[in-house]
Protein backbone atom coordinates (compact mmCIF):
# COMPACT_ATOMS: atom_id res chain seq x y z
CA UNK A 1 0.00 0.00 0.00
CA UNK A 2 2.81 2.39 0.62
CA UNK A 3 4.52 1.85 -2.58
CA UNK A 4 1.15 2.44 -4.35
CA UNK A 5 0.83 5.96 -2.52
CA UNK A 6 3.99 6.75 -3.62
CA UNK A 7 3.23 6.01 -7.06
CA UNK A 8 0.08 7.85 -6.98
CA UNK A 9 1.73 10.42 -5.49
CA UNK A 10 4.54 10.99 -8.19
CA UNK A 11 1.56 10.85 -10.51
CA UNK A 12 0.32 13.26 -8.94
CA UNK A 13 3.01 15.81 -8.71
CA UNK A 14 4.10 15.49 -12.44
CA UNK A 15 0.32 16.74 -13.27
CA UNK A 16 0.68 19.32 -11.21
CA UNK A 17 4.62 19.91 -12.36
CA UNK A 18 3.47 19.85 -15.96
CA UNK A 19 -0.24 22.06 -15.55
CA UNK A 20 -0.12 23.94 -12.24
CA UNK A 21 3.49 26.11 -12.23
CA UNK A 22 3.30 29.82 -12.84
CA UNK A 23 7.12 30.78 -13.66
CA UNK A 24 7.60 34.65 -14.85
CA UNK A 25 10.99 35.99 -15.76
CA UNK A 26 12.43 38.35 -18.36
CA UNK A 27 12.25 35.60 -21.61
CA UNK A 28 9.39 33.52 -20.58
CA UNK A 29 5.52 33.90 -18.72
CA UNK A 30 4.31 30.45 -18.10
CA UNK A 31 1.13 30.56 -16.14
CA UNK A 32 0.27 28.61 -13.03
CA UNK A 33 -2.23 26.03 -14.16
CA UNK A 34 -4.28 24.25 -11.77
CA UNK A 35 -4.47 21.69 -9.25
CA UNK A 36 -6.82 20.16 -6.71
CA UNK A 37 -10.30 22.07 -6.03
CA UNK A 38 -9.24 25.18 -4.05
CA UNK A 39 -11.06 27.52 -6.58
CA UNK A 40 -14.63 29.15 -6.15
CA UNK A 41 -15.38 27.74 -9.58
CA UNK A 42 -13.66 25.11 -11.81
CA UNK A 43 -12.15 25.11 -14.78
CA UNK A 44 -14.14 26.81 -17.34
CA UNK A 45 -12.35 26.24 -20.87
CA UNK A 46 -15.38 27.27 -23.34
CA UNK A 47 -14.75 30.54 -21.74
CA UNK A 48 -12.82 33.16 -23.25
CA UNK A 49 -9.76 35.03 -21.70
CA UNK A 50 -8.49 38.35 -21.95
CA UNK A 51 -4.81 39.65 -21.81
CA UNK A 52 -2.75 42.72 -21.24
CA UNK A 53 0.66 43.23 -22.22
CA UNK A 54 2.22 46.02 -20.09
CA UNK A 55 4.51 48.28 -22.33
CA UNK A 56 5.23 50.84 -19.97
CA UNK A 57 7.84 54.03 -20.83
CA UNK A 58 11.70 53.13 -19.43
CA UNK A 59 14.46 55.10 -18.93
CA UNK A 60 17.86 53.59 -19.54
CA UNK A 61 19.47 54.99 -15.86
CA UNK A 62 18.10 56.46 -12.71
CA UNK A 63 16.49 60.21 -13.76
CA UNK A 64 17.03 60.14 -17.21
CA UNK A 65 13.62 60.73 -19.53
CA UNK A 66 11.45 57.57 -19.71
CA UNK A 67 10.26 57.29 -22.83
CA UNK A 68 7.78 54.37 -24.48
CA UNK A 69 7.97 52.82 -28.32
CA UNK A 70 5.13 52.47 -30.79
CA UNK A 71 5.31 49.15 -30.15
CA UNK A 72 2.88 45.93 -31.43
CA UNK A 73 2.60 42.84 -30.24
CA UNK A 74 1.80 39.45 -32.44
CA UNK A 75 0.16 36.29 -30.35
CA UNK A 76 0.56 33.22 -32.51
CA UNK A 77 -1.24 29.95 -30.74
CA UNK A 78 1.02 27.33 -29.79
CA UNK A 79 -1.40 25.01 -28.14
CA UNK A 80 -4.51 24.60 -26.92
CA UNK A 81 -5.97 23.85 -23.40
CA UNK A 82 -7.28 20.21 -23.05
CA UNK A 83 -9.50 19.38 -19.48
CA UNK A 84 -7.06 16.78 -17.74
CA UNK A 85 -10.40 14.45 -16.60
CA UNK A 86 -10.72 13.80 -12.79
CA UNK A 87 -8.63 17.46 -12.11
CA UNK A 88 -9.59 21.01 -11.85
CA UNK A 89 -6.83 21.08 -14.65
CA UNK A 90 -5.60 21.37 -18.16
CA UNK A 91 -2.75 20.17 -20.61
CA UNK A 92 -1.02 21.49 -23.05
CA UNK A 93 -1.72 19.79 -27.21
CA UNK A 94 0.22 21.38 -29.97
CA UNK A 95 -1.86 22.49 -32.78
CA UNK A 96 -0.06 21.48 -36.33
CA UNK A 97 2.33 24.74 -37.37
CA UNK A 98 3.93 23.36 -33.59
CA UNK A 99 3.61 19.78 -33.95
CA UNK A 100 7.17 19.24 -33.26
CA UNK A 101 7.71 21.65 -30.17
CA UNK A 102 7.40 20.15 -27.11
CA UNK A 103 5.03 21.24 -23.82
CA UNK A 104 5.22 18.74 -21.63
CA UNK A 105 7.67 20.34 -19.20
CA UNK A 106 7.79 19.54 -15.58
CA UNK A 107 7.79 23.02 -14.56
CA UNK A 108 8.32 24.09 -11.21
CA UNK A 109 11.92 22.71 -11.04
CA UNK A 110 15.66 24.65 -10.98
CA UNK A 111 15.78 25.00 -14.43
CA UNK A 112 12.62 25.18 -15.38
CA UNK A 113 12.87 29.14 -16.39
CA UNK A 114 15.35 27.89 -18.73
CA UNK A 115 13.68 25.03 -19.97
CA UNK A 116 10.78 27.58 -20.85
CA UNK A 117 12.86 29.56 -22.74
CA UNK A 118 14.15 27.63 -24.74
CA UNK A 119 10.61 26.43 -25.68
CA UNK A 120 9.92 30.28 -26.53
CA UNK A 121 12.81 30.20 -28.74
CA UNK A 122 12.00 27.09 -30.60
CA UNK A 123 8.26 28.10 -31.04
CA UNK A 124 9.69 31.61 -32.55
CA UNK A 125 12.34 29.61 -34.51
CA UNK A 126 9.21 27.70 -36.04
CA UNK A 127 7.00 31.06 -36.46
CA UNK A 128 10.08 32.49 -38.32
CA UNK A 129 11.68 29.65 -40.19
CA UNK A 130 13.20 30.73 -43.47
CA UNK A 131 9.88 30.85 -46.37
CA UNK A 132 7.44 30.71 -43.65
CA UNK A 133 4.38 32.54 -43.65
CA UNK A 134 3.19 31.93 -40.79
CA UNK A 135 -0.09 34.88 -39.76
CA UNK A 136 -0.29 35.79 -36.18
CA UNK A 137 -3.26 34.37 -34.33
CA UNK A 138 -4.15 38.41 -33.36
CA UNK A 139 -2.33 41.84 -33.33
CA UNK A 140 -2.43 44.94 -31.00
CA UNK A 141 -0.99 48.02 -31.06
CA UNK A 142 -0.37 50.04 -28.52
CA UNK A 143 -2.38 53.03 -28.20
CA UNK A 144 -0.82 56.97 -27.93
CA UNK A 145 -0.04 57.35 -24.39
CA UNK A 146 -1.23 53.64 -23.66
CA UNK A 147 0.78 52.17 -20.91
CA UNK A 148 -0.86 48.77 -21.89
CA UNK A 149 -1.52 46.62 -25.08
CA UNK A 150 -4.87 44.80 -24.56
CA UNK A 151 -6.49 41.42 -26.31
CA UNK A 152 -10.12 40.24 -25.96
CA UNK A 153 -11.99 36.97 -26.95
CA UNK A 154 -8.79 34.76 -26.89
CA UNK A 155 -9.44 30.97 -26.76
CA UNK A 156 -7.66 28.90 -23.52
CA UNK A 157 -4.30 27.73 -24.67
CA UNK A 158 -0.38 28.69 -25.03
CA UNK A 159 0.51 31.52 -27.05
CA UNK A 160 3.72 32.97 -28.18
CA UNK A 161 4.16 36.62 -27.42
CA UNK A 162 6.10 38.66 -29.66
CA UNK A 163 6.78 42.29 -29.53
CA UNK A 164 7.48 44.32 -32.40
CA UNK A 165 8.16 48.40 -33.55
CA UNK A 166 4.39 48.87 -34.86
CA UNK A 167 5.72 50.81 -38.00
CA UNK A 168 8.45 48.31 -38.99
CA UNK A 169 8.64 45.45 -41.46
CA UNK A 170 10.21 42.26 -40.79
CA UNK A 171 13.78 42.51 -42.26
CA UNK A 172 13.75 45.60 -40.01
CA UNK A 173 12.40 44.82 -36.68
CA UNK A 174 13.88 40.96 -36.78
CA UNK A 175 16.81 39.64 -35.48
CA UNK A 176 18.28 36.04 -35.68
CA UNK A 177 21.47 34.71 -33.51
CA UNK A 178 22.75 31.99 -31.94
CA UNK A 179 22.72 31.13 -27.99
CA UNK A 180 23.71 28.16 -25.62
CA UNK A 181 26.12 25.99 -25.34
CA UNK A 182 23.94 23.77 -28.08
CA UNK A 183 24.22 26.93 -30.38
CA UNK A 184 20.68 26.84 -30.82
CA UNK A 185 18.97 29.83 -33.31
CA UNK A 186 17.83 33.15 -31.02
CA UNK A 187 14.88 35.26 -32.44
CA UNK A 188 14.84 38.68 -30.92
CA UNK A 189 12.95 41.34 -32.25
CA UNK A 190 12.92 45.40 -31.60
CA UNK A 191 11.10 49.07 -31.67
CA UNK A 192 12.68 52.26 -31.40
CA UNK A 193 11.69 55.32 -29.48
CA UNK A 194 13.21 58.41 -30.41
CA UNK A 195 16.32 57.87 -27.65
CA UNK A 196 16.17 54.07 -27.43
CA UNK A 197 16.26 50.61 -28.99
CA UNK A 198 13.90 48.44 -26.98
CA UNK A 199 15.12 45.07 -27.73
CA UNK A 200 12.38 41.79 -26.64
CA UNK A 201 12.79 38.35 -26.65
CA UNK A 202 9.92 36.15 -27.29
CA UNK A 203 8.04 34.77 -24.28
CA UNK A 204 5.49 32.23 -23.70
CA UNK A 205 2.16 33.01 -21.92
CA UNK A 206 -0.65 30.69 -20.73
CA UNK A 207 -4.39 31.11 -20.44
CA UNK A 208 -6.37 31.09 -18.43
CA UNK A 209 -3.82 31.28 -15.31
CA UNK A 210 -4.53 30.61 -11.45
CA UNK A 211 -3.00 32.18 -8.72
CA UNK A 212 -1.65 31.51 -5.16
CA UNK A 213 -4.35 32.71 -2.38
CA UNK A 214 -1.20 34.57 -0.34
CA UNK A 215 -0.54 36.61 -4.00
CA UNK A 216 2.06 34.67 -5.24
CA UNK A 217 1.99 32.01 -8.22
CA UNK A 218 3.17 28.36 -6.74
CA UNK A 219 2.76 24.83 -7.21
CA UNK A 220 0.65 24.75 -3.77
CA UNK A 221 -2.43 26.61 -1.84
CA UNK A 222 -4.36 27.84 -5.37
CA UNK A 223 -6.26 30.21 -5.60
CA UNK A 224 -9.41 30.64 -8.39
CA UNK A 225 -8.80 30.52 -12.00
CA UNK A 226 -8.04 34.22 -13.51
CA UNK A 227 -9.56 34.76 -17.36
CA UNK A 228 -8.63 38.26 -17.81
CA UNK A 229 -4.72 38.72 -17.23
CA UNK A 230 -5.14 42.68 -15.98
CA UNK A 231 -3.92 45.08 -13.67
CA UNK A 232 -1.62 43.48 -11.48
CA UNK A 233 -1.82 40.22 -13.10
CA UNK A 234 -0.73 41.78 -16.72
CA UNK A 235 1.92 39.99 -18.42
CA UNK A 236 5.30 42.21 -19.29
CA UNK A 237 7.07 42.85 -22.46
CA UNK A 238 10.46 43.34 -20.28
CA UNK A 239 12.56 44.73 -22.82
CA UNK A 240 16.26 45.48 -23.07
CA UNK A 241 17.28 49.05 -23.75
CA UNK A 242 20.36 50.72 -25.79
CA UNK A 243 20.69 54.05 -26.57
CA UNK A 244 20.06 55.16 -30.39
CA UNK A 245 22.38 56.89 -32.50
CA UNK A 246 22.60 59.69 -35.12
CA UNK A 247 24.48 60.64 -38.12
CA UNK A 248 25.83 64.08 -37.86
CA UNK A 249 27.10 65.90 -41.40
CA UNK A 250 29.26 69.18 -41.12
CA UNK A 251 29.37 70.76 -44.37
CA UNK A 252 32.32 73.28 -45.40
CA UNK A 253 32.01 75.85 -48.21
CA UNK A 254 35.48 77.35 -49.38
CA UNK A 255 33.64 80.94 -51.10
CA UNK A 256 37.13 81.35 -52.22
CA UNK A 257 40.84 79.83 -52.75
CA UNK A 258 44.86 81.58 -52.79
CA UNK A 259 45.70 79.25 -56.19
CA UNK A 260 48.69 76.97 -56.09
CA UNK A 261 48.24 75.98 -52.19
CA UNK A 262 45.76 73.40 -50.71
CA UNK A 263 43.54 74.65 -48.00
CA UNK A 264 43.32 71.94 -44.77
CA UNK A 265 40.69 72.78 -42.30
CA UNK A 266 40.17 71.56 -38.51
CA UNK A 267 36.79 70.85 -36.34
CA UNK A 268 36.98 69.37 -33.04
CA UNK A 269 33.44 67.51 -32.90
CA UNK A 270 32.43 67.05 -28.93
CA UNK A 271 28.99 65.62 -27.52
CA UNK A 272 27.61 65.88 -24.35
CA UNK A 273 24.68 64.19 -23.31
CA UNK A 274 23.28 64.11 -19.29
CA UNK A 275 26.54 66.04 -18.45
CA UNK A 276 28.77 63.00 -19.56
CA UNK A 277 31.01 63.28 -22.38
CA UNK A 278 29.86 60.80 -24.69
CA UNK A 279 31.46 61.80 -28.34
CA UNK A 280 35.35 63.45 -28.83
CA UNK A 281 36.99 63.60 -32.04
CA UNK A 282 38.62 65.70 -34.78
CA UNK A 283 37.79 66.24 -38.28
CA UNK A 284 39.70 67.81 -41.12
CA UNK A 285 38.74 68.87 -44.60
CA UNK A 286 41.42 69.58 -47.19
CA UNK A 287 40.50 71.68 -50.30
CA UNK A 288 42.32 72.10 -54.25
CA UNK A 289 39.78 74.92 -54.89
CA UNK A 290 36.72 76.98 -53.74
CA UNK A 291 33.44 74.70 -53.37
CA UNK A 292 31.57 72.46 -50.96
CA UNK A 293 32.82 69.70 -48.96
CA UNK A 294 30.95 67.40 -46.33
CA UNK A 295 32.13 64.96 -43.64
CA UNK A 296 29.85 62.32 -42.14
CA UNK A 297 30.26 61.11 -38.78
CA UNK A 298 27.42 57.49 -38.72
CA UNK A 299 26.30 56.24 -36.31
CA UNK A 300 28.45 57.58 -33.59
CA UNK A 301 26.69 59.64 -31.41
CA UNK A 302 23.78 59.28 -29.12
CA UNK A 303 20.53 60.90 -29.90
CA UNK A 304 19.61 63.55 -27.32
CA UNK A 305 22.93 64.55 -27.32
CA UNK A 306 24.24 67.81 -27.64
CA UNK A 307 27.35 68.52 -30.07
CA UNK A 308 29.55 71.04 -30.16
CA UNK A 309 31.47 71.30 -33.29
CA UNK A 310 34.22 74.29 -33.53
CA UNK A 311 36.41 74.52 -36.74
CA UNK A 312 39.64 75.10 -35.00
CA UNK A 313 42.01 75.91 -37.77
CA UNK A 314 40.91 77.33 -41.18
CA UNK A 315 44.20 76.93 -42.76
CA UNK A 316 46.85 79.96 -42.65
CA UNK A 317 45.03 82.29 -44.65
CA UNK A 318 41.67 81.62 -44.63
CA UNK A 319 38.79 83.09 -42.39
CA UNK A 320 35.45 83.13 -41.38
CA UNK A 321 33.14 84.68 -44.04
CA UNK A 322 30.59 86.99 -43.10
CA UNK A 323 27.48 85.48 -41.62
CA UNK A 324 29.05 82.20 -40.66
CA UNK A 325 30.32 81.26 -37.25
CA UNK A 326 33.31 79.75 -35.68
CA UNK A 327 31.62 77.41 -33.29
CA UNK A 328 28.26 75.37 -33.70
CA UNK A 329 26.12 73.92 -31.80
CA UNK A 330 23.47 70.86 -32.80
CA UNK A 331 21.25 68.46 -30.89
CA UNK A 332 21.08 65.25 -32.34
CA UNK A 333 18.17 64.65 -33.89
CA UNK A 334 16.85 60.54 -34.58
CA UNK A 335 16.89 60.92 -38.49
CA UNK A 336 19.25 59.14 -41.36
CA UNK A 337 21.31 61.32 -42.73
CA UNK A 338 19.38 60.28 -46.00
CA UNK A 339 16.22 61.49 -44.94
CA UNK A 340 14.47 64.54 -46.31
CA UNK A 341 14.27 65.91 -42.59
CA UNK A 342 17.82 65.23 -41.71
CA UNK A 343 18.40 68.19 -39.73
CA UNK A 344 22.18 67.08 -37.58
CA UNK A 345 24.14 69.37 -39.61
CA UNK A 346 26.82 71.98 -38.68
CA UNK A 347 27.77 74.87 -42.10
CA UNK A 348 30.79 76.58 -42.27
CA UNK A 349 31.99 79.49 -44.76
CA UNK A 350 35.57 80.45 -45.37
CA UNK A 351 37.23 83.36 -47.38
CA UNK A 352 40.73 83.72 -48.73
CA UNK A 353 42.19 86.81 -46.92
CA UNK A 354 44.56 87.95 -49.41
CA UNK A 355 47.84 87.31 -47.06
CA UNK A 356 49.47 85.17 -49.73
CA UNK A 357 50.63 82.89 -46.45
CA UNK A 358 50.28 78.97 -46.55
CA UNK A 359 50.25 76.23 -43.93
CA UNK A 360 49.43 72.65 -43.75
CA UNK A 361 47.78 70.62 -40.95
CA UNK A 362 47.70 67.13 -38.87
CA UNK A 363 44.72 65.72 -37.33
CA UNK A 364 44.49 63.93 -34.02
CA UNK A 365 42.49 61.34 -33.96
CA UNK A 366 40.79 60.22 -30.66
CA UNK A 367 38.81 56.96 -30.24
CA UNK A 368 37.28 55.31 -27.46
CA UNK A 369 38.20 51.81 -27.65
CA UNK A 370 38.42 48.54 -25.27
CA UNK A 371 42.39 47.34 -24.96
CA UNK A 372 41.31 44.69 -23.29
CA UNK A 373 42.18 45.18 -20.06
CA UNK A 374 39.15 48.56 -19.94
CA UNK A 375 38.00 51.40 -22.17
CA UNK A 376 40.87 53.75 -22.85
CA UNK A 377 41.29 56.97 -25.16
CA UNK A 378 43.51 56.01 -28.11
CA UNK A 379 45.56 58.81 -30.03
CA UNK A 380 46.63 58.62 -33.38
CA UNK A 381 47.19 61.82 -36.14
CA UNK A 382 46.35 61.84 -39.76
CA UNK A 383 47.79 64.29 -42.22
CA UNK A 384 44.89 66.77 -43.91
CA UNK A 385 42.89 64.34 -46.08
CA UNK A 386 43.05 65.02 -49.38
CA UNK A 387 40.42 65.82 -51.99
CA UNK A 388 38.89 62.66 -53.54
CA UNK A 389 41.12 59.90 -51.28
CA UNK A 390 39.37 57.78 -49.29
CA UNK A 391 39.59 57.52 -45.81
Amino acid sequence: MKTRWKSRQRFRNRLTGIALAFVMTAACIIAALGGTAHAAEPLDLARKCVLQVKVEPKAMEEGGEAEAPEVAIDLYKVADAVKLEGYDAYRFETIDSFAGLDVDIAVGEADAAQVWMGQARQAASIVFAEGNSMEPSATAVKADEASEVGFADLEPGLYLMVPRGADLEQEDYLFRGTGGEDGTETIQTVAYSDSYTFTYSPQLVALPMRKGVEGSAATSDLGEWIYELTGTDAAESKPALSGRFADLRIDKELLSFRTGSPATFVFTVEAVLHDNIVYSNAVSMTFDGPGIQSELIADRIPVGAQVTVTEVYSGAAYQVAAGSAQVQTVTMANADAGSADFANIASFQNVYDGSGREGAAITNHFEYMDDGEGLIWNWTQDPGRTPGVAD
